[in-house]
Formats: C-alpha cells, sequence, structure tokens
C-alpha cells in the first residue's frame, strides 16, 4: 500500500506539504510558507524531515514560489531536494538577490529533474511532468510504486499559453488512483474580461499602440507575463527592466520556445534615458523607490501619453510599496488572469484524467463541495483534513 499525509494545504491556500510513503521509502512534496493572513502560521513540524532523527529520502518541489518552497531551510541535513533545473537557476538567483536581505541561499544545492526523466526512490517512481502555472518550468509528479498511479499536480492553469499540450497531458495520463489536485479558486468566480494569457497579450498590444510611455508592474517571478509584454513593444522603442529582472529574463529564455521568448529587453541606465524618452518604451516596474521617481516624472509630464497596467492579485494593491506606486499612475489599467485553474477547467481536467479517489489541496473550500463542484460518478473525493492518513 501507498500512504499519503497531507501536512498543510487542506483548508488554506499556500503553505502546502504533501507525504507519499510506503514502508521503504518515505517523501515529502512542497514544503512551504503560508501566504500572510491565510490559514495556519506556524512553522510546519514534521518528524524526520524538520525535528528529530532524519527519516525523509527526498523532497521534490513543483514550483519555486515561495508558499511552495519556503520553509526548505528548516530541514534536516543529509535530505535531497529535486526541482526542475531551469526553475531551480530562476530561484538561486533570486534567493542571490535577496541575499542582502537575510534570504538564505539553498538552491544551488539542490538536484535537476528533467521533464519525463524518472527518479526511483526504493520502491517508489517519480516522474517529473511539464505543467504551466505563472511561475514558468513548475512541475506534476506522478508518483508509481506497490501497483498505484498518484498524480499530483501542483499548482497549475489550463488558460495559458501551453492549453494544448495541458489537455494532452491529462487525456494520456492513463488510469490514476489518486488525483491530488489544486483548488485555488473552487471558491471564485472569474467572469473578468481577460479569460486567457492570449487574452493579457493582445490587450497589452493594444495599449502600447496607444501609449507611448506604458508601464508593466507585475511580479518579476511572472516570467511568461513579462516576455508577452516585451513582445508588444514595437520595433523602434524600448524594453526596460532592472538588472535582475533582465538577468532572471535571460535564464528563463534559454530554454524558452522561440515564440515565447522576451524581446529586446534592456535595464535602465543613465546611458537610456534620453533615448527611451525620446522613442518611448515599455518599462517593468517593481516597488521600489527608483521605479517611484521614473514612473513620477512621466505622469507628471506627460500624462497624456502615460500608462500604468497594473498586472497581480488584487490584494497586493493594499501593501504600502504597492500602493504608493499606483497612487501616482494617473491612468491605470489592471489587466490579469490567474495562474491558477479555474472550478471550470478544474471540473474538465478531473472528467479527463477520472481519477479512482481525488483529493483537493491548496484550497479553502469546505467539506461540502461548495458552488455544485462536480466530479465523475466513480471518482470518489476524499474530504480530509491536515495530518489525516489516506491509503492508496
Amino acid at each position: 500500500m501507498i500512504k499519503v499525509i497531507p501536512h498543510r494545504g487542506m483548508r488554506q491556500i499556500g503553505g502546502v506539504c504533501t507525504e507519499i510513503a510506503t514502508d521503504t521509502a518515505r517523501i515529502l512534496f512542497d514544503l512551504g510558507s503560508p501566504l500572510e493572513g491565510e490559514g495556519d502560521q506556524d512553522l510546519l513540524s514534521v518528524e524526520g524531515v524538520t525535528k528529530g532523527e532524519t527519516d525523509c529520502d527526498a523532497i521534490f518541489l513543483t514550483h519555486y514560489h515561495g508558499d511552495h518552497v519556503g520553509e526548505i531551510p528548516r530541514i534536516k541535513a543529509g535530505i535531497p531536494v529535486y526541482m526542475q533545473k531551469t526553475a531551480r537557476k530562476l530561484l538561486l538567483a533570486q534567493q542571490k538577490h535577496m541575499q542582502c536581505h537575510g534570504q538564505e541561499v539553498w538552491a544551488d544545492g539542490a538536484r535537476d529533474l528533467d521533464y519525463g526523466v524518472p527518479v526511483i526512490i526504493k520502491d517508489l517512481k517519480i516522474t517529473p511532468i511539464e505543467s504551466d502555472h505563472s511561475a514558468i518550468d513548475s512541475l506534476m509528479f506522478l508518483v508509481e510504486g506497490q501497483g498505484k498511479r498518484i498524480l499530483l499536480t501542483g499548482d497549475y492553469r489550463m488558460h495559458g499559453f501551453y492549453t494544448e499540450r495541458m489537455g494532452r497531458t491529462f487525456r494520456e495520463m492513463g488510469h490514476i488512483d489518486l488525483m491530488i489536485t489544486e483548488g485555488t479558486n473552487l471558491t471564485k468566480d472569474y467572469r473578468g474580461i481577460y479569460k486567457t494569457e492570449q487574452d493579457v497579450e493582445k490587450r497589452f498590444k493594444e495599449l502600447k499602440r496607444k501609449y507611448k510611455y506604458v508601464f508593466l508592474f507585475t511580479s518579476s517571478s511572472n516570467i511568461d507575463r513579462i516576455a508577452a509584454f516585451s513582445r508588444q513593444v514595437p520595433y523602434g522603442q524600448y524594453v526596460i527592466t532592472d538588472d535582475y529582472q533582465k538577468s532572471i529574463l535571460e535564464i528563463a529564455d534559454e530554454e524558452r520556445e522561440a515564440a515565447y521568448k522576451s524581446h529586446k529587453v534592456l535595464y535602465y541606465s543613465d546611458y537610456l534615458k534620453d533615448r527611451i524618452e525620446n522613442k518611448g518604451f515599455g518599462m517593468v516596474v517593481r516597488a521600489n523607490e527608483k521605479f517611484y521617481e521614473i514612473v513620477k516624472k512621466y505622469f507628471d509630464e506627460y500624462p497624456e501619453e502615460t500608462i500604468l497596467i497594473y498586472s497581480m492579485w488584487s490584494g497586493y494593491r493594499s501593501l504600502p510599496g504597492v500602493k504608493k506606486l499606483l497612487d501616482i499612475a494617473k491612468t491605470q489599467e489592471t489587466i490579469h488572469v490567474s495562474g491558477h485553474i479555474t472550478k471550470e477547467d478544474l471540473e474538465k481536467v478531473i472528467e479527463l484524467v477520472k481519477p479512482d479517489k481525488l483529493i483537493i489541496n491548496h484550497t479553502n473550500v469546505n467539506d461540502n463541495g461548495e458552488n455544485g463542484f462536480m466530479i465523475p460518478i466513480n471518482t470518489a473525493w476524499k474530504h480530509v483534513t491536515d495530518g489525516e492518513l489516506i491509503v492508496v
């Protein structure tokens, strides 16, 4: 038999950690920090992993967001950590950039994973599967052993740039005894203008042709979004980031398909100041004093030719640094889609996979399956709590 224990994430979004084990092998998937104000805020205490005598064969990470990797520095020495190779490079660059603010650098010691190349841990086979999330090079995992097959999705979506590939992956998955899927949006209703990443990119194009100076306020780790924005800056104008953002785009572009690479990105410097003012630009900004001064200058001097695009979760608007920047943007527009699967698409995915059993984590949905969520008649939705043992 295979044992599954969700250590955290069954009633909160973020801070997830799931254990899959047999009598001989013990593996964890993700070890994240809770999102601020979301659910259990205590540090995870897992015997043999964060305390006591070491008893864990490996930790596999689905992607590099903090709510999935944030507590990795607390694990016992000697436990190997695996993640997708490009995602590891991106996380390492992020950690080094934030090292001066107390960020611990550990991604340099993680082991690389390649899509479709399995790792054998005693009597378990773990196959990393290419996924699609707002963190690029994210993974799903197929865990096989004891005659059972478990699919752990991590965070994913069906409205990104890779919808067709994702659909094919689920259609060809084969029999699944247990599917562990995220359900971030089960209680949310997305009926906005923008449904897909393609919709977002199209609107970027429209606004860049209307305004000479366009600022994009988005997460530096949302590389697909930034790359899409860069592709819509016309020839003769400039795509500007800071040196950190440029460095992570270069890491990502090493592995991107040509159609999804970023275009002609430069980092801001005094050398470019007059050129970008004369020609126009698309500039990716962050919540710091340098960008505040630049944004303020253009809205003060060229209010009719300048716009700021807000492209993040609405909850970040109240953060002091974000609010300060937004308050000076006289013309702004929100253009955003979630990095997580919608309720409607999740129903379709589960119908494609038709797992025998289903667990939904990374969600705050209650036990009653609210909002009329539909699953196949032969799939048993297991409503479990953090720390509960499930036998497959």
